[in-house]
């Protein structure tokens, strides 16, 4: 790592602070042109649910794999601009984006479903139901008793 970079971390520090971002989302390593969009995770009874911001993707750029214990989530927004602009601000992120989640067992693979409302990406996984506690009773025996 160039002392530059330290430098170039710093400030997105700074900036995503500023606008309550959480910094494990922020930063990227040099040359990484790959962005991440801002996600929720969070529980219900019965599922857990991935949530995404991905406002200006089209559904047909996104593609969510499930590989074991890791779900994938990859895609691209565009830039429609087909001039060359003079922006005073830029927070938009284009290009291509993954973001990689641990799975936490438990979860039934074959539940996960994926809707895209409104520009909000929602993953759903089931729970595997809870296994029933199975009682075994205490037959009498047969035998003399010694075991």
């Amino acid at each position: 790592m160039k002392p530059h970079d330290i430098d170039h971390l710093f400030l997105q520090l700074v900036d995503a602070l500023s606008r309550g971002v959480v910094p494990e989302v922020v930063f990227r390593a040099p040359g990484d042109t790959h962005w991440q969009p801002m996600t929720d995770i969070f529980e219900t009874e019965d599922t857990l649910v991935i949530k995404m911001e991905l406002a200006g993707v089209h559904k047909d750029d996104i593609t969510i794999s499930l590989d074991g214990d890791r779900l994938v989530v990859r895609g691209h927004r565009k830039d429609d601009s087909q001039k060359k602009r003079n922006y005073l601000q830029m927070e938009i992120n284009y290009g291509e984006f993954e973001r990689v989640f641990s799975i936490p067992p438990g979860l039934d693979p074959s539940s996960v479903r994926a809707e895209f409302p409104l520009g909000f990406l929602r993953i759903t996984l089931g729970r595997i139901p809870p296994k029933p506690v199975v009682i075994v009773p205490v037959g009498e025996g047969k035998g003399d008793g010694r075991g």
